[in-house]
């Protein structure tokens, strides 16, 4: 890649941030953190965020906390910026080791929640997941018409069944559960990843139920060698079996942390562009599915967890009250 190159999707990133994703509004304030790992990785890409920031008129500031000390896989956020938090009207997370300066920690969450606050996050992000077309070249018209359908359906359902032919099978109650989807960040109490999207949703605590095949990625190990299997009972991670590395893996990291066992979410991928192997990606390629175990913060969920670790399946189908809205990965939202 050339420097001109480089340079230019520095510059159409920061503004798909500042501009497209937030509105960033003359006046308002706004708190960028990042982490040594992130500014080595994508310095450049922090600083054209804050100088665009400021270009608007928004009162800014960069803090750069330490890299994530928990090398366990626990999330990191210093007292010292959850205190600089309050008050912000815009929050923009680039940490390399730790998504909780946002989305995953009770202070901005919090926020966020309770409508103090907006803010995008591009944690746990790879230079070319940042610079990837899902991100650079997002066809934010298409992800809309198809969120709006699957989050409707879980907004006004009770139960949700997945299932695949690789051997998933689970259920679970959202009824009462608010649905989430990626949207844009123009006002209070939302919240946008830098690379649309998904539409996710918390089941309610205790009720999931069943086994779980991920055939693809997983946040934090990449790709397995071959699927990792997860026996789930009463909102529980029970057993990980499959890939013997892996599984081993992640099973450690489940019971070591507090909460780590809890089925956070599912989630439905709705970008037709994600398509590179990075998980941060690939979980959110259209028709693709995700759980995720640990911290339920985000999904509305009152379980919070050091970890929060997303398992990536293809080709889900997916009923809710025993109506079919995805079927073998395709939505059926024109049928």
């Amino acid at each position: 890649m050339s420097a001109e190159n480089e340079a230019g999707k520095v510059a159409r990133l920061a503004d798909i941030v500042v501009n497209t994703l937030l509105a960033t509004k003359h006046g308002e304030k706004v708190l960028v953190v990042t982490d040594p790992a992130g500014m080595r990785e994508n310095g450049d890409v922090v600083t054209a965020i804050v100088n665009l920031s400021r270009e608007v008129g928004a009162e800014t500031i960069l803090v750069e906390q330490d890299d994530n000390p928990h090398k366990g896989g626990g999330e990191y956020l210093p007292e010292a910026v959850q205190a600089m938090m309050p008050g912000q009207d815009i929050i923009i997370s680039l940490t390399r080791t730790t998504s909780a300066p946002l989305p995953h920690h009770k202070v901005p969450i919090g926020l966020i929640r309770s409508q103090q606050a907006r803010g995008v996050f591009m944690v746990k992000r790879s230079r070319s997941d940042l610079f990837d077309e899902c991100v650079l070249e997002a066809d934010y018209e298409a992800m809309a018409r198809v969120a709006n359908f699957w989050q409707s359906a879980f907004q006004e359902g009770e139960t949700v069944r997945v299932t695949s032919a690789a051997g998933t099978d689970l259920t679970a109650r959202v009824k009462g559960q608010p649905s989430h989807r990626s949207d844009f960040a123009h006002v209070p109490g939302k919240m946008s990843p830098c690379n649309w999207g998904e539409v996710y949703q918390g089941p309610v605590v205790g009720t999931t139920n069943g086994r779980f095949v991920c055939d693809g990625p997983i946040l934090g190990f990449e790709w397995p060698k071959e699927p990792v299997i997860v026996e789930i009972e009463n909102g529980l991670a029970t057993r990980v079996t499959g890939d013997p590395e892996t599984s081993a893996a992640l099973w450690k990291l489940i019971t070591e942390n507090r909460n780590g066992a809890n089925i956070a979410e599912i989630a439905l991928g709705i970008n037709s562009k994600a398509n590179d192997p990075s998980c941060n990606t690939y979980k959110k390629g259209l028709g693709r599915l995700h759980i995720a175990v640990g911290s339920g913060l985000v999904y509305n969920q009152d379980v919070d967890s050091n970890i929060h670790i997303d398992l990536v399946m293809h080709k889900p189908t997916v009923e809710v009250d025993g109506r079919v809205i995805v079927r073998d990965g395709v939505s059926t939202q024109d049928d």
